[in-house]
């Protein structure tokens, strides 16, 4: 008994089942008799790696203030909707790019969260409007007043990538509604490559936290580009005919990496998708996953690993497609129009083609002409290697091309040298850290790996009293090491 205690320095103080606390609290008194700042981190650090290895719920940690306390952890979400969205860094401001001359309404901001739900009962328990929330909250005081609409270089790349897909579902209507698509890219472009789709497929958002002025996620940016294209979304969703599949937008920095617990707050979540039991309800046979494309950017994250591999199981066909593999055509980029000119004389798709509403969501200076492995031969080749439409046929002849009429099995087009290998894609298992996490019933969501979205709080051990964060403001970097930090 006693070597297996000087193997294991922590020591079971009390058993709790307070709110934050979980099972037994813990803590090594070594970690109480350092002096600060080094308490602080050596608390951190064992707060994340005891954390799940114990079900810890607090360290015991000194403080210069005379009080002794404890690190606790708590959900980050939570924590924000209690103090404030920018608690623990009232001091520090939000950092936009791409800012824009489109003013921010109060009444269009209010209306968010509400505007960008989705119209169809069927979609609603997949949305997440937890961002879009953040700016209407009680909670959330100045966040409104720091938000700004922003449209950047990437955000135009995106839309027009979207459109280029856009077009390829229009030709083929019934591929289209048997397909959900998921747009998994940075937030802003994620929103704007999925607006590009939004008169065909309807947007469900899985925004699930709030910005933070020290967050790992950018949330703020993703917001903010919502608001650009809010009166676009607005407007398709008017003209668009229900039922319509949906086009899931995820935002591929949620599980950007946690490194510094002193110095960032912890706003990651993890995509949830539906079961494949619920794609089926909704007509579903085929999903399009959206990836960034280029290196090491061709795979799911590892949150949407065991979804994918489970609905692979279930009989549906996940494919990938790279926006990257929509690329101007070089004959017709550099190429100016006049007046009346923004049409597509062979099919394609101009950067300002489309609705109007898409026209003042994406104005380019010059229209040029995206497409799937940025030629239109190229793009004419998508639904002979995504087989999803009437143009595949398995025997002599391939039927159906727009721009071409009947071929002969010869004439079937090849794969572009220029495009990622989406369409051989096939979602593997492997380990991630959401692996050992149990899902539960068909469609039930998974909960958080341990110490994932967490915040650690600074507690009395008298009082239980929560006294502040134990990350610091940027504000206070070059101030001092020494801890010390508002609760915000």
């Amino acid at each position: 008994m006693s070597s297996e205690n000087d193997q294991n320095p922590f020591r079971r103080k009390v058993m709790t089942r307070q709110p934050g606390l979980i099972g037994a609290q813990w803590w090594n008194e070594g970690l109480s008799a350092m002096s600060d700042p080094v308490s602080r981190r050596k608390a951190l650090q064992a707060l994340a790696v005891f954390g799940g290895a114990v079900a810890v719920g607090g360290f015991a940690l000194a403080s210069t203030s005379g009080e002794d306390e404890y690190l606790e952890l708590h959900d980050a979400l939570q924590m924000q909707r209690e103090r404030g969205w920018n608690f623990g860094a009232t001091g520090d401001s939000l950092t936009f790019t791409g800012q824009t001359k489109v003013p921010l309404k109060p009444q269009e901001l209010n209306a968010l969260a509400t505007e960008l739900t989705p119209k169809q009962d069927a979609l609603k328990p997949f949305s997440q409007a937890t961002l879009f929330q953040s700016v209407t909250s009680s909670s959330a005081g100045s966040l409104a007043l720091a938000l700004r609409p922003i449209f950047t270089p990437e955000m135009d790349t995106a839309f027009k990538q979207g459109q280029a897909l856009a077009s390829l579902f229009a030709e083929q209507p019934e591929a289209a509604r048997a397909t959900a698509v998921l747009v998994d890219l940075p937030g802003p472009e994620a929103i704007a490559f999925a607006t590009a789709l939004a008169e065909r497929f309807e947007p469900v958002f899985t925004f699930d936290n709030w910005p933070h002025p020290v967050g790992v996620v950018p949330a703020h940016l993703t917001l903010a580009a919502a608001t650009y294209y809010q009166p676009t979304l607005r407007e398709l969703a008017s003209r668009r005919t229900l039922p319509a599949p949906p086009v899931f937008v995820l935002d591929r920095q949620r599980l950007a990496p946690y490194n510094d617990q002193e110095r960032e707050f912890d706003n990651r979540y993890m995509a949830r998708m539906p079961s494949a039991e619920q794609l089926r309800k909704l007509g579903i046979q085929h999903v399009m996953y959206v990836a960034p494309g280029g290196k090491g950017q061709t795979q799911e994250l590892d949150d949407l690993n065991e979804d994918f591999v489970a609905w692979r199981t279930s009989g549906l066909d996940v494919k990938l497609v790279a926006a990257k593999d929509f690329q101007p055509e070089p004959a017709t980029a550099a190429v100016a129009t006049g007046p009346g000119m923004t049409g597509s004389p062979d099919g394609g798709t101009p950067a300002d083609a489309g609705t109007s509403a898409m026209a003042t969501a994406s104005t380019p200076s010059r229209p040029s002409h995206w497409y799937y492995g940025g030629s239109r031969m190229a793009h004419d080749s998508f639904w002979f290697i995504y087989p999803w439409g009437r143009t595949h046929t398995s025997t002599g002849l391939v039927h159906g091309l727009p721009s071409s009429g009947i071929l002969s099995a010869k004439n079937v087009p090849q794969v572009p040298p220029n495009v990622s290998k989406g369409y051989a894609y096939e979602p593997q298992r492997r380990t991630t850290m959401f692996s050992a996490i149990p899902r539960g019933a068909t469609g039930a969501f998974r909960p958080f790996p341990s110490g994932f979205g967490k915040v650690a709080m600074r507690t009395s051990s008298n009082s239980r009293a929560i006294l502040g964060p134990a990350f610091s403001s940027r504000s206070s970097w070059s101030r001092s090491s020494s801890y010390s930090s508002s609760g915000g």
